[in-house]
């Protein structure tokens, strides 16, 4: 987790399991740790090794840690020394509720992190400074980590931002991607990896906020397409990095490219005949096949470690879509030859989200609901895909839907794509396309409970 959360380091970290039983900020602060590792992992799950049942590590064991981490918050003066530690704990507090699904909690201590760190100004960095003696860079990182949480939240959940990127903010360490900073492998890909990370959400200040949110009008097409064109330059495409900085990376690549395009829907600015690409109607179908090919080549771990907020990204996408495919004639969306279409993307992310943790129960009902509302003739091929066992309250398939089902079923779902990419002028650039159909794109996603209401017996 040194790429994503890069404020935790091994040795820090130790001398406050150390000093645990006789400092209250350090208990609460390793409690915390290990709250949101189980959350956002759950590692507890996939390797508990204590004498105890499965149960009992999923809910008990889990829900004991933030219960308890929180008591012990509650008699601790944030204001003391470490400030670091005290604002670390908020983070590590909001991450553990993002996992939950508890989003007001969440949002509550992501602010909390951010207006201590704005309070504080890390004024007392200097007799702070044995909480992280062994790497003086830990305060910068800090506040970029929140920087990336804040944005990332902030688009998520059109909410405002608190931290500003301004001349006398934190730096970084030089550019990592051009001069090693240490001998140590590790280290040096977590570094890289974190810069990516940073040059990705750095790009959506509060100008874009302001028009995502509704809150500023002024909009153009030359400032989204540079948008678009610094996403991709951010993350190169050559760029070699463990899979699980990869992982975070990758998804949060094209989650943004896809936020790009909503908002370019909002703004009218779709066209038959676009002088960029990014302002295409059928652009998702691209953006959906870029994850897709960029998920095949991660290993499942390296997924399940960022918990549940990347398999909000890989929904969201999802989602996006099934928007688009519900404006394609039935052939557009079928798999031709060896070649992949967009049925074969969505078998894709639905199994990404059906088999990491978390995303079955959270996720999956609501993409079948959107699946059902928006393109019902693939209800039937991903329950199939997926192994589910059809529910009495599923939309029921007309004969030409089941033959779309059993065709996509024959178009080789689980083989490993074939290097050979879609053509944009084979399929779907100038394929059929019912543009008065993209009036559904941005519709309200179902909520969770009309969802779970509508496939409760897939899910026992």
């Amino acid at each position: 987790m040194r790429g994503t959360v890069p404020v935790l380091q091994p040795g820090s970290f130790q001398k406050q399991v150390d000093l645990a039983d006789t400092s209250l900020h350090a208990y609460c602060f390793v409690t915390a740790f290990c709250a949101f590792v189980v959350t956002q992992t759950g590692f507890a799950v996939e390797h508990a090794s204590l004498e105890f049942s499965r149960d009992f590590c999923t809910k008990d064991y889990r829900n004991s840690l933030i219960e308890e981490a929180t008591e012990a918050r509650k008699h601790i003066d944030p204001f003391t020394d470490p400030v670091r530690q005290s604002i670390i704990i908020a983070f590590l507090l909001y991450g553990c509720h993002i996992g939950l699904g508890n989003q007001r909690h969440a949002y509550y201590f992501l602010r909390e992190s951010t207006t201590l760190y704005t309070a504080s100004a890390l004024q007392s960095q200097a007799s702070s400074a044995q909480v992280d003696d062994d790497d003086p860079s830990l305060a910068g990182k800090l506040f970029w980590l929140l920087v990336v949480s804040e944005r990332a939240h902030a688009i998520r959940r059109h909410r405002p931002i608190t931290l500003q990127v301004t001349p006398e903010s934190p730096q970084l360490e030089d550019d990592p991607l051009s001069t090693p900073l240490e001998d140590d492998p590790i280290a040096n890909s977590s570094a890289i990896g974190f810069r990516c990370l940073v040059n990705l959400y750095s790009l959506f200040d509060e100008g874009f906020l302001g028009q995502w949110n509704g809150t500023n009008a002024t909009c153009s097409i030359e400032s989204l397409v540079r948008l678009e064109e610094r996403i991709q330059s951010a993350v190169p495409a050559d760029l070699d990095l463990p899979d699980i900085l990869m992982a975070d990376l990758r998804v949060s690549q094209q989650w943004l490219r896809i936020m790009i395009w909503q908002l370019s829907t909002t703004a009218g600015f779709l066209s038959t005949n676009p002088t960029h690409e990014c302002m295409d109607f059928r652009y998702p179908l691209l953006i959906a096949q870029d994850l897709c090919f960029a998920t095949w080549k991660l290993s499942r771990q390296s997924m399940e470690t960022h918990g549940i907020g990347l398999i909000e990204k890989i929904f969201e996408v999802a989602c996006t879509l099934i928007d688009v495919m519900a404006c394609l004639s039935a052939a557009g969306l079928r798999s031709s030859g060896f070649k992949l279409g967009p049925q074969d993307y969505l078998k894709h992310f639905s199994t990404l989200i059906h088999d990491l943790p978390g995303g079955r129960r959270r996720f999956l009902p609501l993409l079948l609901t959107k699946i059902g509302q928006t393109l019902p003739s693939m209800v039937d091929p991903i329950t199939v895909h997926l192994k589910l066992q059809p529910s009495p309250l599923a939309p029921s398939s007309t004969s030409e839907e089941s033959s779309i089902s059993a065709i996509a079923e024959d178009a080789g779902s689980t083989e490993q794509p074939s290097t050979e990419l879609l053509s944009e002028t084979e399929n779907w650039m100038n394929g059929n396309f019912n543009y008065a159909e993209m009036s559904r794109i941005g519709e309200k996603t179902p909520e969770i409970d009309e969802a779970f209401l509508q496939y409760s017996s897939y899910f026992p």
